[in-house]
């Protein structure tokens, strides 16, 4: 397995154990093998460019989901929900700066 793929299973196990082995949307029990991590900001790249990929792949912008419907619902791109994403990323920022002192 490369580092990548080391990093997404960490991040989905992390977020599973947090929700309790759940979908963060519907709270159907969620197996490793079916948990898709869902981007509340989208991972596109003018938000890459924009947020960088330390925000973007922050475990507050993660959500362990079930299905495309359940990763459409967490879904907070500053496009359509512009306070909402961007309280979001004032809290990572925080968040990072909290871990840099």
């Amino acid at each position: 397995m490369d580092r990548k793929s080391q990093e997404i299973m960490e991040k989905k196990i992390y977020l599973l154990a947090k929700n309790g082995g759940q979908c963060e949307v519907c709270h159907q029990p969620l197996a490793l093998s079916d948990c898709q991590l869902a981007h509340r900001i989208p991972q596109t790249k003018y938000n890459l460019k924009t947020y960088g990929k330390t925000v973007l792949h922050h475990e507050y912008n993660l959500a362990a989901v079930c299905s495309l419907g359940c990763n459409s619902a967490v879904l907070l791109s500053p496009a359509t929900h512009p306070l909402e994403a961007a309280e979001l990323i004032e809290r990572i920022r925080e968040n990072l700066r909290g871990y840099n002192k």
